[in-house]
């Protein structure tokens, strides 16, 4: 059983929403800020006393995200352009040397017959993340989420333990952008606490 069986219906459409906020971001993986955005945009999940003190305006966040950790890289054809490259002319020599349908014969996948000596991948595949990796720190606040949810005698993880692991990750990138907006994560903690009863 894993984590994510653990959580209720509100819950996985908060991830659902995380999710779709890292692939618009050009996020390559799953972080505790994507499930912070997520749940600013689900704040009436949450107990109202927290859902007042959060950031109003998920933009905000996404600007302070953004002059944290970047821009997202340029797509491929235009970094290739930046070098000289023109992609649409590498794709038509490749068409016209193997065939219009080369192309798309190259993203089919090919079948490989079992191999003993390949080890499988290491690498942890979401049920919910679509092949997106999942940062240990999004681990970290799942795992702290669920304890709460049990210690609460709850039987499935609510939007707000999944906020209270995501303050409880004390070195998580939400933290980051919750006191770059003037909140305090023990505050944060405490509210919902004091919700929890």
């Amino acid at each position: 059983m894993t984590v994510f069986d653990r959580c209720d219906v509100s819950t996985l459409a908060v991830v659902d929403t995380a999710l779709a906020a890292a692939r618009r971001l050009g996020h390559g993986h799953l972080g505790t800020e994507h499930l912070l955005l997520a749940l600013l945009q689900h704040r009436q999940l949450l107990p109202d006393a927290v859902a007042t003190l959060l950031p109003g305006d998920p933009q905000v966040v996404i600007a302070r995200l953004a002059g944290i950790m970047g821009e997202p890289p340029p797509p491929d054809a235009e970094l290739l352009n930046t070098l000289g490259i023109d992609l649409e002319r590498v794709r038509s020599a490749v068409r016209s040397t193997f065939s219009e349908d080369a192309i798309a014969r190259m993203q089919q996948p090919v079948h490989q017959p079992w191999q003993p000596w390949r080890r499988p991948t290491r690498r942890c595949p979401s049920l919910l993340a679509g092949g997106m990796g999942v940062a240990p720190r999004v681990k970290r606040a799942f795992e702290r989420a669920d304890h709460h949810a049990r210690r609460r005698q709850r039987l499935a993880i609510a939007p707000a333990d999944l906020l209270m692991g995501l303050v409880e990750v004390e070195d998580a990138m939400s933290n980051r952008l919750l006191r770059s907006a003037g909140v305090d994560p023990s505050q944060v903690r405490r509210l919902l606490l004091d919700a929890a009863g």
